[in-house]
């Protein structure tokens, strides 16, 4: 059996953090068993966080067994099987780590580190430790980009020639920022999910240019870069927070050689399809669980694109990787 995977009839769920995000996870396992029967009952064992108050009625309220101040409590507790860190990205480093070294299954929310040595580190401790490990990823499991990636997979598209991924909100709103950054990330981690989602439907990039710009961030605020992929197609990726008006404008499209498709998040059960042949074959849906690896691969390609925009030259990705290994 893995380390990390629960031995007896439950299995203890550790949380770190009691954010938007963390109560998104908490309600998430509260419910899963009732969506597919599991063959072991979850228990929210413990939650962590800064504030004792906080953190004890979020316990009271989703029904954890106990709260803490101290994250450490969680990660060695004999009773925590998995441990779901769900903090700013600055305290994920840390925390993941310990929970790796104490055997404990790991869900990370994205991004997995602050950059590609933080996260190829945790990436290393995992495969070391030979426990279970998950990015939060999980735009790839809508049934919409699901059936996307089947239909990529399976050759339906053709050759591709062209992916435009688009994330556009307007929470730091111009001349006023509404919400703070989260932990002080940018814009480029803030939506690393255009980078997974661009990984995830298109492959690994080869190389990119890219740009960024501040406005009322210590960070940058929006970011716009374009990528070169195997078999000379090129894709374009773009986000902001200040763009006003919208307030979670995700889209991807694919243009290949015999189809298209695109979807859009505000319309996220609608997969558009264009296809040269009339039908296409039922495949059953492929593995798409994120793992380390694809959060240490999507950190490649954001400091990829901060180092781009900063240098102003291209960046070669391959050689990007090495200089961290």
């Amino acid at each position: 059996m893995q380390r990390g995977a629960a031995t007896g009839q439950k299995i203890g769920i550790g949380l770190i953090g009691y954010g938007w995000i963390a109560r998104a996870h908490a309600h998430a396992i509260l419910t899963v068993d009732h969506m597919a029967p599991l063959p072991r009952r979850l228990e929210l064992t413990a939650v962590a966080g800064r504030d004792r108050t906080r953190a004890a009625a979020f316990a009271a309220e989703l029904g954890f067994a106990r709260s803490s101040t101290r994250w450490e409590e969680v990660v060695e507790a004999d009773d925590v099987d998995v441990v779901a860190v769900a903090t700013p990205v600055e305290a994920h480093a840390e925390a993941v780590a310990a929970a790796l070294r104490a055997g404990k299954a790991v869900l990370c929310e994205k991004p997995l580190g602050a950059d590609t040595d933080e996260t190829r580190e945790l990436l290393d401790l995992a495969e070391e430790a030979g426990v279970t490990h998950a990015v939060g990823f999980n735009y790839r499991y809508i049934p919409a980009v699901a059936l996307a990636k089947e239909l990529v997979d399976s050759g339906r598209l053709g050759e591709l020639r062209h992916y435009r991924g688009l994330y556009l909100q307007d929470y730091q709103v111009l001349g006023t920022q509404t919400r703070p950054s989260h932990g002080g990330a940018g814009a480029v981690l803030d939506y690393v999910h255009v980078v997974d989602m661009l990984r995830f439907l298109a492959g690994e990039p080869e190389a990119l240019s890219a740009r960024t710009a501040t406005f009322v961030s210590p960070t940058e605020d929006q970011f716009a870069a374009v990528l070169d992929l195997p078999g000379g197609a090129t894709a374009t990726l773009e986000a902001s927070r200040c763009a006003l008006g919208w307030k979670g404008r995700q889209r991807i499209e694919l243009n290949g050689t015999d189809g298209s498709l695109w979807w859009d998040m505000e319309d996220p059960n609608r997969l558009h399809v264009f296809f040269l042949e009339a039908a296409f074959e039922e495949r059953p849906v492929l593995p798409r669980q994120a793992s380390f690896l694809d959060g240490y691969r999507a950190a490649v390609l954001c400091d990829a694109i901060l180092s781009s925009a900063r240098e102003g030259r291209r960046v070669e990705l391959e050689q990007a990787e090495a200089t961290t290994r």
